[in-house]
């Protein structure tokens, strides 16, 4: 162990006392801090517990804020939990770490190449084929495959964890869709802003440049000639466990992120669908498991793959990255024998060692196992065979079954020695808590070696004494911090003067499925938009008036209740209950159709297809929204408060859309959405408050709440105190809301600004049908549809003109494939991923 540093008394002596005899901690020893640690330990215990429970909350709120989430599914997801107190290695650590780690990948790239190709490992029996062709990884329908590139392995992760000894040592290599370089860095971009101090007083080791490094590298893979090439993520979809870091990545590295809707194969290729054309697609970097990324020659029941994938690649017309079967050296059994492997390909020792390994296949090595199940930890080759079991966490009568498997299949199983993982301070309710410490390591092969990005991500247990260090049991991020020697301040290494320039990545076209989403994202987001308004108004109406039912007051707000229930198709919701139960029900019925609830729901949905085009800021405003409807108290009777918070996050988001997305396709079709919703909203509006004819005290209040609901109160008023306005309140809606090309909120400026939107586009039948809303409507007199039946009668043939619009540009850009049919069954479900 390196020298300690005496540690001042503070939060760093209580937390000395907690850690466990013999076991190295990633901060202190227990009698002072660790060499390089005495900033660090400065700051911490300069905080004290108060500041660093204040920062670990603040890191929460931040990644709430962003929404870097962890889990499957929508509803399943989890916000990213993180750790306040970085992890810091020194400038000499790493550059040794990192030697050994670049050492590794180089290995591990050769033991890829000759699997797949010459396999000469086997057939020397380095490697027992019994190990590789037992693996669920193996996939012989790649044999004979090499990648175009000079590397067969693109992205290389390793988990490391010290030993007893303080040395780093390797616990498993991941390599089938490895995770986590874009939470390495959202995490970083959280804790550079919880504890900027020291983080700006530090010199460290920053991540831009590996991510740039890795685009390049992804770049380098094409088969083709063309520059630059057109490089796709391809992911499962946001029901995917990492589906936020997939995003994140995908806009770090600049690249479109697809799904298996997104791509078609076409002469041996594959393109990606953009409007009405085809681009082909040169570099696949996929998140999809291997099993389910081609179902014409794998699992035929997937719908996250691209039918013929496995012969593009074998016909290197594309390249994907990592390539389909790299899994196989996530093998545990191959830990037993990379040590050989690394001499008969390189020459020489492994400077990572890997805890003692015993392949149950060889009959020394079982009979070790099966004599020492209750100190090993046993793991399966295959995942299929279930997870990893600690010995000594067995029953003696599960320690019996388990032989018994083992004996049955020994090939299927390996015995491994326990590693005793060094631990790192986390911060608790109860003070600082010493948990178990893994780092995960990121490397990609760029020219001649491999580049990793400083540090990567930490993680540490969800609970102390808690073995298994994994997001699925609830681990918390770590930041890691490397620091950058002098010499790397002022000068690039050797390394950075010879990669090659960076280039940028082709514009490619959206897909379908792209701009089906930016769609409907604009459309519910008016929508939820609208109608909170419009409920506002009711609940307005109805406090003011429940008490008073013989009055034009009250019979204003029956009409207005009768409007929201139809535009919003809720009527069902009016037979039984108070008004206010129904209004209630409106807002935050999550399970009907049309309230504002399902409407943010489905806003949320959306954007979650679209992660990567929309700004960081978006999900800060639509955390806020769903905490606002899912934490309101079912007792709460006062829906004004509500309705305010929930209207100022709506219009924060179109504030966001506004100011920050470039005038392109995406916002075309996402501002189209927006235009159509809220022009089919306000004829909705005004054909359902206007279809009966009342008396005029009455119409007024109903012109004033229809008025307000749109947003043109206060220009009503205006013009009638002026006299510049029609006299009659019914005219002056009618003029505001349908016919005023000068008001953002009427139909005429909606069909205006589509008919741009889809100018953009290029869509020129459609800006010609829009333009021919346009002239229809200026040629509307507004005292031509002063009589209920002109007016009911003209706001419906305007609302079918739109429909048919809509219809025409649903048929025309939104048009996905036809499900796949699946070809076998009795799979487990393609949303558990290999990597964690």
């Amino acid at each position: 162990m390196s020298a300690a540093v005496s540690v001042e008394s503070g939060v760093l002596d209580d937390y000395r006392a907690r850690l466990r005899p013999g076991v190295i901690d990633e901060l202190v020893t227990p009698t002072g801090l660790r060499a390089d640690q005495a900033a660090l330990g400065a700051a911490v215990d300069a905080m004290g517990m108060a500041g660093l429970q204040a920062a670990r909350a603040e890191a929460r709120t931040f990644a709430a804020d962003e929404g870097v989430t962890y889990g499957t599914g929508l509803a399943g997801s989890r916000n990213w939990a993180i750790d306040p107190i970085p992890v810091l290695l020194g400038a000499t650590e790493w550059a040794d770490l990192e030697a050994g780690l670049r050492q590794r990948a180089r290995l591990l790239d050769l033991v890829l190449g000759d699997l797949y190709g010459e396999q000469q490992l086997l057939r020397r029996r380095v490697v027992p084929p019994e190990v590789i062709l037992a693996h669920d990884g193996y996939i012989r329908q790649t044999e004979g495959i090499s990648a175009p590139g000079r590397r067969q392995l693109v992205i290389a992760a390793t988990d490391l964890g010290r030993d007893p000894e303080g040395r780093w040592t390797v616990i498993s290599n991941r390599t089938q869709a490895p995770s986590g370089p874009g939470y390495a860095m959202a995490t970083r971009r959280i804790i550079s802003r919880v504890m900027a101090g020291v983080h700006r007083s530090m010199p460290l080791a920053r991540l831009r440049g590996f991510f740039q490094t890795f685009t390049a590298a992804l770049q380098d893979a094409s088969p083709s000639a063309t520059e630059p090439p057109r490089v796709v993520l391809l992911t499962p979809g946001p029901n995917s466990e990492t589906a936020f870091e997939q995003a994140y990545l995908a806009t770090l590295l600049g690249f479109p992120l697809v799904e298996a809707d997104d791509l078609v194969m076409h002469q041996g290729k594959v393109w990606l669908r953009a409007g009405d054309r085809l681009e082909q697609v040169d570099v696949v970097l996929r998140r999809v498991d291997a099993a389910f990324a081609d179902p014409l020659e794998l699992r035929g029941d997937s719908q996250l793959g691209i039918p013929g994938l496995i012969e593009a690649t074998r016909n290197r017309t594309v390249a994907v990255v990592n390539p389909i079967g790299a899994g196989v050296l996530e093998n545990p059994g191959l830990a037993a024998h990379l040590s050989a492997a690394a001499e008969a390909l390189l020459g020489e020792e492994l400077r990572l060692p890997m805890p003692a390994t015993w392949w149950c296949g060889r009959d020394a090595d079982r009979s070790h196992v099966l004599a020492n199940l209750e100190n090993l930890v046993i793991k399966p080759i295959s995942r299929a065979s279930g997870a990893l079991r600690y010995g000594w966490q067995l029953t003696a009568e599960e320690r019996d079954e388990l032989a018994s498997r083992i004996a049955a299949e020994p090939w299927a199983w390996c015995g491994q020695e326990r590693m005793h993982l060094s631990t790192a301070p986390v911060v608790t309710r109860a003070g600082l808590e010493p948990r178990r410490f893994v780092l995960r390591a990121f490397g990609v092969a760029h020219d001649d070696d491999y580049r990793f990005l400083p540090g990567g991500l930490g993680r540490v247990a969800a609970r102390v004494g808690e073995h298994t260090v994994s997001n699925y049991s609830g681990a918390l991020a770590k930041d890691v911090w490397v620091i950058s020697s002098e010499a790397d301040q002022l000068t690039p290494t050797s390394r950075d003067r010879v990669a090659a320039p960076v280039l940028l990545a082709r514009s490619a076209g959206l897909s379908p499925r792209v701009v089906d989403n930016l769609y409907w994202l604009g459309r519910y987001a008016e929508r939820a938009e609208g109608t909170a308004r419009l409920l506002t108004v009711v609940d307005d109406f109805a406090e003011d008036n429940s008490h008073r039912t013989w009055t034009p007051g009250a019979r204003a707000t029956e009409a207005l209740l009768q409007t929201l229930a139809q535009v919003s198709g809720t009527a069902s919701l009016r037979q039984d209950g108070s008004s206010l139960s129904y209004l209630r029900q409106v807002l935050l019925d999550g399970s009907r159709t049309g309230t504002v609830r399902h409407c943010a729901t489905q806003v949320i949905n959306a954007a979650q297809h679209v992660r990567d085009l929309l700004s960081v800021d978006t999900w800060s405003v639509l955390g806020r929204l769903q905490q606002t409807l899912d934490d309101t108290p079912d007792d709460d009777d006062q829906l004004q408060p509500l309705l305010a918070d929930v209207l100022e996050s709506l219009l924060a988001l179109a504030g966001i859309v506004a100011q920050s997305m470039v005038r392109d396709e995406s916002w075309a079709f996402l501002d189209a959405g927006c235009r159509m919703e809220r022009a089919q909203l306000t004829l909705s509006v005004l054909t359902s408050a206007f279809a009966e004819t009342t008396d005029r005290q009455v119409e007024d209040l109903v012109v004033e709440g229809v008025l307000r609901a749109g947003e043109s109160i206060i220009t009503h008023r205006r013009r009638a105190a002026a006299g510049t306005g029609p006299t009659l309140a019914l005219e002056s809606a009618i003029e505001l809301l349908l016919l005023d090309r000068a008001n953002p909120r009427s139909v005429l400026y909606q069909a205006e600004s589509l008919a741009a939107d889809l100018a953009l586009l290029g869509d020129e039948a459609s800006a010609a049908k829009a333009l021919a809303l346009v002239k229809a409507l200026g040629a509307v007199q507004p005292e031509e549809l002063l009589e209920t039946a002109a007016l009911t009668s003209r706001l419906r043939e305007l609302e079918q003109d739109f429909r048919r619009l809509s219809d025409d540009l649903t048929s025309l850009h939104f048009s996905r494939q036809a499900p796949r049919r699946p070809q076998t069954a009795g799979w487990s479900s393609p949303w558990q991923v290999a990597d964690d």
